[in-house]
C-alpha cells in the first residue's frame, strides 16, 4: 500500500490558503450610484410682483375701518396665561369684575399699495388733546434714505368714533431724489399752549442721520419739528433740529413752552430745550451727557430727570445745570418710561431690560422697585397715571409680544400694590374679527380717567393676509387706534 498520493493531498490542502492569501483580495463591489434628483430652484417672488390688495383689509364686523367691542369674553384668562400661572406661583393679579367697552379703528388712506410697503408700525407715544380728541402717527419702516418711505398723522374724533388722517408727510416735506423720507414718529405728539400740535418725524434709525448716505438739504437738514393746527387743517415746518441730528424720545413743558428731546446721531447722545414761541434755542447739552435715551421725567417745577451714562441724571430748571443724583438702576441702563411728579413728589416707571416697577422720590433721591411688570415682566414703554393719582395704567410686551399673553391692559394700585387686569384684548377681538391687537409705544388717559387711547400695532389671522405679509413678523403690519372706555367697579 502506497501512501504518496494521500502525502500528496495533503500538501495541496495545507497550500490552498496560502496561494490564497498571496491573491489580492477583491474590493467589495460598490453599489450602483443612484441618479441625482435635481430639485427646482424656487425663486422667491420680489415685493414688486407679489399683487397689491386693499389695505387694512376689510375685517368682520368693521364698518368704515371701525368696531366697537363689549364682551364679558375680555375677561376670560387666556391658556397662555394660566399655563404661566401654573408655572410661576408670584403671577398674581385680580380680574376686574366687568369689562370694557372698546372703539378699534384702523389707520387707513395709506397711499398706493399699501399692503406691499414694508412694515406698518406705530412707535411713539401719543397725545391727548384738550379737546377729546387724541393725535397719533404710523409709518411704514420704509426705504427711509432712499426717499421712499410713509408717516402719517392721524385725529380720532371721540364723538364721531372716526379716526381721521390730517398729516400726509409726503405731502408736507415732498419726496426729492437724494434726499431722506420720514419713516416713522418715535417721539411724542403735543399740544402746545396754543392748541396746535407739534410732532418731530425721524428715520428708521435715527442714529445713522450723521452717515454720508444721507442726503440732507437746505430743506430739510435733518430733524425738524412740524405744526399741525386743529382750526385750519394745514401743516407746516415749525422749526428745525440741529443739523444731521434725529430724535426719538421728546416731552413738552407746557408750563415754560418748551419742547425737550434726545439729540441722536452725534458723538454720544445729548439733551436739546427750544422754545416754541420764540423758536429760540433754550437749552443744549454736550453729547455724551445721555446714556440710554429712551425716556425723561417731566417735573413740577420745569426740571426733569434722565438716564446718565451710569446713573440717574437731572436737569435743574433754576439754576441751568445738570446734576447727578445718587441713584442708579444697576442692570438696568435706566428707565423705558415714567409718568408725571405726583403731589407727593413720586415718579413711576418701568426700567428698561429689567423690567421692574419703580417710584422714586424726588426729594429723597430714593428708587425703589416695587416687582417686575405683570406676565413675565413684558417690555413696556409706556406707563400712565390716573388724574386721582390712585393708579397707574400700563400694556407689558411692547415690541410684538403682547398677544402672546392676550394682550393685558393693566391697572396697578398705589396704595396696595394689587395688580389686576381689565382686559385681555386680543383673544375676543381675534374671535369675532381676525384681528390682533399686540404691542404699544403709545397710551394716554383722557382728562376724566374713564377712556384710555392707545395706538396698537398688530396683524390679521393669515387668512386675510396678502402674500406679501406672509411672512411678517407676528405683532406688526396692520395698526390700529383703541379707545378703551373703562367699566364703573
Amino acid at each position: 500500500m502506497s501512501f504518496r498520493p494521500c502525502f500528496a493531498l495533503c500538501l495541496l490542502f495545507v497550500a490552498l490558503p496560502l496561494i490564497a492569501a498571496d491573491k489580492p483580495a477583491k474590493k467589495p463591489t460598490k453599489p450602483a450610484a443612484k441618479p441625482k434628483v435635481v430639485k427646482p430652484k424656487v425663486v422667491e417672488p420680489s415685493l414688486a410682483d407679489l399683487p397689491a390688495v386693499p389695505w387694512p383689509p376689510q375685517l368682520p364686523g368693521f364698518k368704515e375701518n371701525v368696531i366697537t367691542l363689549s364682551s364679558p369674553e375680555f375677561l376670560t384668562i387666556p391658556e397662555t396665561v394660566v399655563a404661566e400661572m401654573a408655572k410661576d406661583p408670584n403671577v398674581k393679579f385680580d380680574v376686574a369684575k366687568k369689562a370694557p367697552t372698546v372703539d378699534i379703528a384702523f389707520h387707513d388712506e395709506l397711499g398706493t399699495d399699501a399692503s406691499k410697503r414694508r412694515l406698518w408700525s406705530s412707535w411713539g407715544d401719543i397725545c391727548a388733546a384738550s379737546d377729546g380728541s387724541a393725535y397719533c402717527a404710523i409709518g411704514d419702516h420704509g426705504n427711509d434714505v432712499g426717499g421712499d418711505a410713509r408717516c402719517f398723522i392721524y385725529r380720532w374724533d371721540p364723538q364721531t368714533k372716526k379716526l381721521t388722517q390730517v398729516v400726509d408727510m409726503n405731502k408736507l416735506v415732498p419726496p426729492k431724489p437724494g434726499r431722506p423720507s420720514w419713516s416713522k414718529v418715535h417721539a411724542k405728539i403735543d399740544e402746545g399752549k396754543d392748541g396746535k400740535i407739534y410732532f418731530s418725524c425721524t428715520l428708521n434709525d435715527g442714529n445713522r442721520a450723521k452717515l454720508p448716505t444721507h442726503g440732507w438739504d437746505d430743506e430739510v437738514t435733518g430733524g425738524q419739528i412740524y405744526q399741525y393746527d386743529p382750526a385750519t387743517g394745514k401743516s407746516s415746518l415749525y422749526v428745525s433740529l440741529p443739523p444731521k441730528r434725529c430724535t426719538a424720545t421728546s416731552f413738552y413743558d407746557k408750563a415754560h413752552d418748551i419742547w425737550w428731546c434726545n439729540l441722536e446721531a452725534g458723538e454720544g447722545q445729548a439733551l436739546w430745550g427750544i422754545e416754541l414761541a420764540t423758536k429760540k434755542e433754550f437749552f443744549k447739552t454736550p453729547d455724551g451727557t445721555v446714556g440710554f435715551n429712551r425716556a425723561c421725567a417731566p417735573l413740577k417745577d420745569g426740571s426733569f430727570l434722565f438716564n446718565g451714562p451710569d446713573r440717574l441724571m437731572k436737569f435743574n430748571f433754576a439754576s441751568h445745570e445738570i446734576e447727578p443724583t445718587k441713584t442708579s438702576f444697576g442692570k438696568s441702563p435706566g428707565m423705558r418710561c415714567a409718568t408725571r411728579e405726583t403731589s407727593d413728589g413720586l415718579i413711576f416707571g418701568v426700567t428698561h431690560a429689567e423690567t421692574n416697577l419703580f417710584s422714586y422720590s424726588i426729594k429723597k433721591d430714593e428708587l425703589k422697585l416695587l416687582g417686575k411688570v405683570l406676565l413675565g415682566g413684558g417690555y413696556t414703554t409706556v406707563m400712565e397715571l390716573s388724574p386721582d393719582e390712585k393708579y397707574l395704567y400700563y400694556l407689558p410686551g411692547a415690541h410684538g409680544k403682547a398677544s402672546s399673553w392676550g394682550t393685558p391692559l393693566v391697572r396697578y394700585e398705589r396704595a396696595t400694590g394689587k395688580q389686576t387686569v381689565l382686559a385681555f384684548l386680543a383673544p375676543y377681538c381675534e374671535k369675532t374679527t381676525g384681528y390682533i391687537p399686540g404691542g404699544t409705544y403709545g397710551m394716554k388717559l383722557s382728562a376724566d380717567g374713564k377712556t384710555i387711547f392707545v395706538n396698537f400695532n398688530g396683524h390679521c389671522l393669515d387668512a386675510h393676509k396678502p402674500p406679501s405679509m406672509k411672512k411678517m413678523t407676528p405683532g406688526f403690519g396692520l395698526t390700529s387706534f383703541a379707545a378703551i372706555h373703562l367699566a364703573d367697579e
